[in-house]
């Protein structure tokens, strides 16, 4: 069994890692060193909220229940919180197995499944309290997600800086977010060289995401924050090394989606009306029908937009019996979103200049994906499917899992060879 960190890089493709990676050092000595794969497959629908599950949860979200950042429930889309998860997670098996486990600032992780707990920075965008004018039952759970339990005091006795809000200052939001990640893995590495040092920690670095977002994946911004991620991890590997605890860690890295440009948006509400019930992830469309009816009407006024029709066998059984699902022709840059401005037309432009929640089968849609440490083979791997992910970390930590997924510690076993050649030809 051997200790492992789990960081999280939010909205990094395996094409943008690629590309950049000779400017990443940090990540790409831990690249070289242990396991890459070239391409990590993505959730459908491929946003933060089904990727933050999928990796702590070896299944996949038919079988955990978080398919987009809002699911459908009591008769509306909402945001998608911790308890909503329909699987035992890596976290809480590892806790109920002994391992000592230290979430700190990572998002879909109940409290009460860790030893440790700092609720991620960026919880109070998901509370939708405020925004209606009777607050969505699921905020509690929300609510339950923020804040810290420390109940040894392990945390306070680090004496470390408490973590900005980025959302109290928008206008310097991006900034506070690099400050706020910052925060939590300095908190992580005074953890890891204590006396007690966890077993299994998670962590994030959110504020990548916000940039592609914003900017997209091409800005000297965006290149910023992600030198600026990189550079995060290596204070972390900096202090793990002074402390002499460095061979005592395995790193788990990777991100939770791609991203991709999609400068365009199809307006859904004023294509369909105010009344039908929908939400959407990027490049992906899911609708409540009323009745037949009004699904025949909607379907044909969308493919009549060259919209397609999707299948729905990523849903959960009871969501797959009630939802619709349509995605944008291969090679689209449209996003489906609700129009803010007044005007006409269902077409405009989107309010990012990069998304994620792409067209299933999209090259920047896989996530780049790494595992490095003493209990890590040196390997190059062409593709992993999501639910490896959880496995091969479960795995390292030595804890028994009810799921299917299949170690990439055993891939290399069986495969090592055969990987190694077609990474050489790709």
């Amino acid at each position: 069994m051997g200790k492992l960190i789990l960081v999280m890089i939010d909205g990094i493709s395996a094409e943008h890692f690629e590309s950049y990676r000779q400017h990443l050092p940090n990540l790409d000595r831990l690249a070289r060193a242990g396991t890459q794969v070239s391409g990590m497959s993505p959730e459908i629908c491929g946003t933060s909220c089904p990727g933050r599950t999928s990796i702590i949860a070896g299944v996949s979200p038919a079988e955990h229940g978080i398919y987009g950042n809002l699911i459908f429930a009591d008769g509306q889309f909402r945001w998608a919180n911790p308890y909503d998860v329909k699987c035992p997670t890596l976290p809480a098996l590892a806790k109920q197995q002994g391992l000592d486990v230290a979430s700190i600032g990572y998002g879909m992780v109940r409290p009460e499944d860790t030893s440790l707990y700092c609720g991620p920075w960026w919880v109070d965008e998901m509370i939708m309290r405020g925004k209606d004018e009777q607050p969505c039952a699921a905020d509690q759970q929300w609510l339950r997600a923020n804040g810290v339990i420390d109940p040894d005091g392990r945390i306070a006795a680090l004496n470390t800086e408490t973590p900005v809000k980025p959302n109290q200052t928008p206008d310097i939001k991006l900034q506070m977010g690099m400050l706020a990640d910052q925060q939590y893995l300095d908190i992580a590495a005074g953890l890891a060289t204590s006396s007690q040092a966890p077993d299994f920690i998670l962590l994030e670095i959110t504020i990548t995401d916000y940039f592609l977002h914003k900017f997209g994946p091409d800005h000297d911004l965006t290149r910023w924050s992600l030198r600026t991620a990189d550079a995060q991890l290596g204070t972390l590997i900096a202090r793990l090394d002074a402390a002499n605890m460095l061979d005592q860690y395995n790193f788990a890295i990777c991100s939770d989606h791609g991203h991709n440009a999609m400068p365009r948006a199809l307006y859904v509400d004023r294509l369909l009306g105010d009344d039908v019930i929908w939400s959407s992830e990027g490049a992906m469309l899911l609708i409540k029908p009323a009745n037949p009816m009004e699904s025949e009407r909607i379907t044909k006024l969308l493919c009549d937009e060259g919209i397609e029709p999707w299948n729905n066998d990523f849903l959960p059984p009871e969501d797959a019996a009630q939802l619709l699902v349509f995605t944008v022709p291969e090679n689209s840059d449209i996003s489906f979103e609700a129009s803010k401005t007044s005007g006409e037309g269902i077409y405009g432009p989107s309010k990012y200049r990069s998304n994620h929640g792409m067209r299933p089968g999209t090259d920047a849609d896989f996530r780049f994906c790494i595992f490095s440490g003493p209990d890590v083979p040196s390997q190059q791997l062409r593709r992993a499917d999501k639910t490896q992910f959880a496995q091969t970390m479960a795995d390292i930590l030595g804890v028994n899992t009810p799921w299917n997924a299949t170690s990439l510690l055993q891939q290399h076993t069986q495969h090592t060879s055969a990987s190694i050649t077609e990474a050489a030809l790709n």
